[in-house]
């Protein structure tokens, strides 16, 4: 049977395949693409076996999957592609506003109201629209972005159109905001396998390429080359690329791992964390 792995078409996972089509026999595996929000829903389903997902959905159905030790998308501190963009100036002014959703994630959606309840102590009202921020601010008094579209509109920061004429949104990085409550890394992604599909991964060598992949694309050169191909296709300096490339972590550190463990008790009601299973030891980590 053909193993299918997911992809994210966003600059922040180019290192993890960077060159593992490459490394993985053809006929026996494929790849799909999309954002974070259907890798989601493509491995709970089991259209895929394998992809980096949403760490709060590795939490929710940790039953399923096994995670993948040392691979993560983590920041300590600003991460430039999870951003509020806010009419208001002050977080606190929020409260009971309508702020839009994007619909391409799951852990940063959840990281938005773990922060506006405990370090803001505010009650905004939550819609999941498409992800578009200049029509997302026009209907909504905030905008929760990520990825590639979040980097561009971080960096441009350009005026849009509001209720009272056009203006600079004000920015709130949700990152740098968990650092400033916690004083911990976030994690935002990790790998997950399908638990039924874990030893055919393994023995087909999936798991080692993807390792070997990682480990290939966050050389200085290898990030300097993804850096200035996505510069292109972003429209955005190669500097602001290859930075932002250098700041994320993707090997779950402990500290990144202590950071996960202190969001999702903050975000799941009684939430064990050691009903993660993580591939290798086969047991919880902490």
């Amino acid at each position: 049977m053909t193993l299918t792995i997911g992809l994210i078409d966003y600059l922040n996972t180019m290192p993890f395949h960077y060159d593992l089509a490459e490394r993985l026999d053809s006929d026996a595996v494929r790849f799909e693409r999309g954002v974070p929000s259907q890798m989601n829903r493509m491995l709970l389903s089991g259209e895929i076996d394998l992809a980096p997902i949403s760490a709060i959905e590795a939490a929710r159905n940790a039953e399923q999957f096994v995670i993948l030790p040392g691979l993560s998308i983590a920041s300590l501190g600003a991460v430039r592609t999870v951003l509020l963009f806010s009419w208001a100036a002050d977080m606190s002014d929020l409260d009971g506003q309508s702020i839009a959703l994007t619909d391409h994630s799951a852990t940063s959606v959840a990281l938005l109201k773990v922060l506006c309840r405990e370090r803001y102590h505010i009650e905004p009202r939550f819609t999941v629209t498409r992800q578009h921020l200049p029509s997302m601010l026009a209907e909504h008094r905030g905008a929760l972005v990520i990825g590639d579209d979040a980097l561009v509109e971080g960096t441009l920061h350009r005026a849009l159109s509001s209720p009272d004429g056009w203006a600079l949104p004000h920015i709130f990085d949700l990152g740098d905001e968990w650092l400033k409550m916690t004083g911990l890394p976030f994690t935002f992604a990790v790998w997950a396998a399908r638990k039924e599909r874990v030893h055919e991964l393994a023995d087909a060598g999936v798991f080692d390429a993807l390792y070997a992949s990682t480990e290939r694309g966050l050389l200085e050169d290898s990030r300097d080359g993804l850096a200035q191909t996505y510069a292109a296709r972003l429209g955005l300096p190669a500097g602001v690329c290859r930075r932002y490339l250098r700041d994320l972590r993707y090997h779950l550190t402990d500290d990144d791992l202590a950071g996960l463990k202190r969001y999702l008790e903050l975000a799941l009601e009684d939430f064990d964390w050691h009903r993660l299973e993580f591939w290798e030891t086969r047991e919880a980590v902490l």
